[in-house]
């Protein structure tokens, strides 16, 4: 991604994080973040602690005081019950602003807080449609009751927009005059100087609160009003405990939903205000982010996000996927370990249309980047074989569509041009997978193999659609023809087990030959096309012309066989010992060349034999071969190769073949060096080829005369006469061997000069 592209997707990722983050606190985002937190808020619950107890004005104290209100002076002996128990402190969750008909029950009550430390709510009074200061504030309690309470606060609970109870504030009230909130009181705890919020009747809010809820109604320790007052309860259960005194029958008190994912339901507004004290005395705090910290969380997940799609933009919803699924354990994991919320709503809408805008944009490309290919494909000149519609005089630039639909339309065009010019050929033409199935076919194909496809119908064009080649070639029978193509052998190994010839059962000669089809570099390919080649003809030819050499190479060796004969017979009685000699030195010429003539005819047609062989067992044959020869000659043969690292060298070849080949030019190298002289057989291999080198010290021969030979293209040089009388040439012996190693997929270099000897280097596959 270039610089400029870069800069604006990060500023995109920031105004979409701030847009999100000032979204987060509207109804919508803020309605997902909740129900997000209540699915995670079980995470953060501690268990309830066993200093809290609940004094519950439940139905059986109803209905053994009485109805409610009771006289105050029945609270007053609850408090001095408590007191003689030892409780450490009070919270009496009863509104204490009006004063009793009877003065003296609260004289009473007043004397028994005295006792013990008390403490009391207030009531708010606001109306939110006459927000004026002079109308806004909170209803204390009797000054007598405040005078001997320990603390005065607020009991407000702050619902949201859903009705559940999962804050409240520390501080509240109208601006200048803000309350604490009494459970902080009894907890001990201060709050900030935090400003705060103001809603539109100029209430103020501060120091927002999370409630972790401990369980559903009965998490705390709870006992009943009248058990307490008639002294059933045994003071050991009461002494040191923080005790809060409030209401739990339906339709006394207030009764508050809490997040249903706590398991807590419906919840009397003491039970509520259990949980707070209890969260503010252990100090669980939950706290969330302040609103540049969340554009910041929103942030880290965009860009996160952003990275994967341009790192794997393939699988683009699976990486945003795995950033969503890490967003929310990140979420989890902060609200359990750590006590602070992450919303992960938000960051999880985000993710929603960051993915959505990247697939707009990513389509957008695509089809930009169809349109122009479409038009390059277009713009590329017509071949003698296809037609193209020139375009309508004074058209502009094509739409993207029609540049697409013309571009298919020509691809079309193509594709059944090519398909009809493979039907017409006359060789067999198959397409197959990588694994060897077959795709499609001609019909050439069809006709050949037809023997060969049984249960193929007839009027089905591709009756071999899916079928294995080998199983295509299986009925016909494998001909032992020589080494098989280099495209073939570089193929996978199906392939390379299959290149050879057959013939089939009307006696036809096919050679499998095949290619692959071309794919991107550094790509495997997505098929291999195979070819049928009908060599019947050739095949024909070849036969009449081996039966030919043969009569020709009987006709050359019977007279001269009958000539050696008659000089045996004649014993020298008509013949002239110095001319029979040199009559049974040509004679045996002339049989050494009918024999060098079948040699390279076979060479050049005959069938090879090829199987892995080892390389140190064909240079010790050569050398072995060519040591009485050399003898002669008073030339020393110097084989030199690592026999030890040879060992387990393999190559596949005709060993036989390659081994008379190399004597050939080993013996031809020993007939043209000078005696006491050496020639140094050398052996060397890498991954891919053995090497083999033939050096001599003798007359050499002119640099154009050795390429000629080399080439095939040069006719025999006459060589030295050695004391037997025979004159050594470089004729069939070396044709021969260079045919012998190209029909191997090898080759044969040489460097020589006159007086400065030769040396032959050879190149023969390993075939790894």
């Amino acid at each position: 991604m270039q610089a400029p592209r870069l800069t604006g997707a990060l500023v995109a990722i920031v105004l979409l994080a701030a847009a999100l983050a000032w979204l987060a606190q509207k109804p919508g985002l803020a309605q997902l973040d909740m129900l997000a937190y209540d699915r995670m808020l079980p995470l953060a619950a501690q268990p309830p602690s066993a200093d809290i107890l609940i004094v519950a004005i439940d139905e059986p104290s109803l209905a053994a005081l009485g109805r409610w209100p009771w006289p105050r002076g029945t609270h007053a002996q609850l408090l001095s019950r408590l007191a003689d128990a030892g409780a450490a402190k009070v919270l009496l969750d009863l509104f204490l602003a009006e004063p009793s008909v009877d003065a003296r029950e609260d004289q009473r009550l007043a004397q028994a807080m005295g006792r013990l430390p008390v403490y009391l709510p207030m009531m708010a009074e606001r109306d939110p449609r006459a927000p004026e200061a002079g109308q806004q504030g909170f209803q204390r309690p009797l000054p007598l009751f405040e005078a001997q309470a320990r603390g005065v606060g607020h009991a407000e609970l702050v619902l949201d927009a859903d009705g559940v109870a999962r804050n409240l504030f520390l501080r509240m009230g109208p601006a200048g005059d803000l309350q604490p909130y009494v459970g902080a009181l009894v907890a001990g705890r201060s709050s900030s100087a935090e400003a705060g919020r103001e809603d539109a009747s100029g209430w103020r809010y501060a120091d927002r609160m999370r409630i972790a809820y401990a369980g559903a109604s009965g998490s705390y320790d709870r006992v009943s009003y009248v058990r307490v007052l008639d002294g059933e309860v045994p003071p050991a259960r009461l002494r040191g405990r923080t005790v809060l005194v409030g209401g739990t029958a339906p339709g006394l008190g207030d009764q508050v939903f809490a997040p249903a994912s706590a398991r807590a339901g419906l919840l009397p507004g003491v039970e509520v205000h259990a949980n707070a004290i209890d969260q503010l005395m252990q100090g669980r705090a939950i706290h969330e982010l302040p609103a540049p910290a969340l554009a910041a969380w929103i942030a880290a997940v965009l860009a996160l996000a952003a990275g994967l799609l341009r790192w794997q933009p393939g699988v683009g919803l699976v990486m945003v996927a795995a950033v969503a699924g890490g967003c929310v354990a990140v979420s989890v994991a902060a609200l359990y370990g750590f006590g602070w919320w992450l919303p992960a709503a938000t960051p999880l809408a985000g993710l929603a249309l960051l993915y959505a805008g990247w697939s707009w944009l990513r389509l957008r490309g695509q089809l930009r980047f169809l349109a122009n290919k479409a038009r390059a494909l277009q713009a590329v000149p017509a071949g003698i074989f296809e037609i193209v519609a020139a375009p309508a005089a004074g058209a502009g630039p094509q739409p993207p569509k029609e540049a697409l639909d013309r571009a298919i339309q020509r691809t079309l065009r193509l594709q059944a041009l090519t398909e009809s010019a493979l039907r017409a050929m006359p060789m067999g033409v198959l397409l197959c997978d990588p694994l060897g199935r077959v795709v499609g076919c001609n019909a050439a194909a069809v006709r050949w193999l037809g023997g060969a496809a049984a249960g193929g119908d007839a009027a089905d064009a591709q009756p071999f659609r899916g079928r294995q080649l080998a199983d295509l070639l299986a009925p016909l029978r494998r001909q032992a023809r020589g080494a098989a193509v280099a495209d073939v052998q570089r193929g996978p190994a199906w392939l390379a087990a299959l290149a050879s010839e057959y013939a089939t059962a009307r006696g036809q000669h096919l050679q499998l030959l095949a290619a692959p089809v071309a794919a991107p570099a550094g790509q495997a390919p997505p098929g291999y096309i195979v070819v049928l080649a009908d060599l019947t003809s050739e095949r024909e030819a070849q036969r009449q012309r081996e039966q030919w050499n043969r009569f020709l190479s009987h006709d050359l060796r019977s007279p001269q066989v009958a000539i050696l004969g008659l000089l045996d017979l004649d014993e020298g009685r008509s013949v002239a010992a110095p001319m029979a000699a040199s009559i049974r030195r040509e004679v045996q010429r002339t049989l050494a060349l009918a024999e060098d003539f079948l040699d390279v005819s076979h060479a050049w047609m005959g069938s090879y034999r090829v199987a892995p062989t080892h390389v140190a067992t064909v240079m010790l044959d050569v050398r072995d071969q060519v040591w009485a020869a050399a003898r002669r000659a008073g030339v020393s043969v110097e084989l030199r190769f690592d026999e030890e690292e040879a060992e387990d060298v393999e190559a596949p070849l005709d060993g036989a073949l390659v081994v008379r080949a190399l004597v050939n030019l080993v013996l031809n190298a020993v007939a043209h060096s000078p005696s006491g002289s050496a020639v140094r057989l050398c052996c060397a291999f890498d991954a891919q080829w053995v090497f083999v080198s033939i050096a001599d010290d003798g007359a050499g021969m002119a640099p154009a005369v050795l390429q000629r030979l080399l080439s095939g293209s040069g006719e025999a040089e006459p060589g030295p006469v050695r004391s037997d009388g025979v004159t050594r040439s470089h004729g069939l012996g070396f044709e021969f061997a260079r045919t012998v190693i190209a029909r191997h997929g090898g080759w044969i270099e040489g460097w020589s000069a006159p007086g400065g000897g030769c040396t032959l280097c050879i190149g023969l596959p390993r075939g790894a």
